[in-house]
């Protein structure tokens, strides 16, 4: 007999494995050195928009997996390039405790993405995030491509162009 092993099992167990791999990533490297800005931090901001889109908002299971399994290519890509390709400059509501009190702000929040294209079939963009005058730290990854067929028309993009919510 064939035993029937529902795919959300499998798929929760795959997400739990690689979720445990990034969280070692994050927590084994702290600071990264990139070519263009130096020290990056690597910290809980981006592991968190990792899992979710916005404060309310979780991805899907197949998105966080997908860019679970690409924070391997982060080093590599920020050691070795110097120039960015993407860079968005905008003023945000910040969210900042103030004498114990949680307040919101204005601050001036800079975004670079950085695209690479790995062992010629991989397309990643990576994203930077500055708030105010702090530190760099990582954002987020994206598997960054578009894909078009004739006649099936197909198109897959798990980004908008926003570098914010992507």
């Amino acid at each position: 007999m064939y035993k029937i092993i529902p795919m959300i099992n499998h798929d929760q167990q795959e997400y739990e494995q690689t979720k445990q791999l990034a969280i070692n990533f994050f927590e084994n490297n702290k600071e990264i050195k990139s070519l263009c800005f130096g020290n990056i931090r690597l910290n809980n901001h981006g592991l968190f928009h990792l899992i979710f889109k916005n404060k309310n908002c979780k991805r899907d299971l197949k998105n966080q997996i997908k860019r679970f399994q690409l924070l391997q290519y982060i080093k590599p890509v920020l050691k070795n390039m110097k120039y960015y390709q993407e860079y968005l400059e905008k003023i945000e509501n910040i969210r900042v405790k103030n004498h114990g009190l949680i307040d919101f702000r204005h601050k001036i929040v800079k975004y670079w993405a950085f695209i690479a294209v790995i062992n010629d079939r991989i397309r990643i963009k990576i994203i930077l995030k500055k708030i105010g005058n702090g530190e760099i730290f990582f954002w987020s990854i994206i598997p960054y491509w578009k894909t078009k067929h004739y006649k099936d028309i197909r198109f897959i993009s798990l980004h908008k162009g926003d570098l914010n919510e992507d």
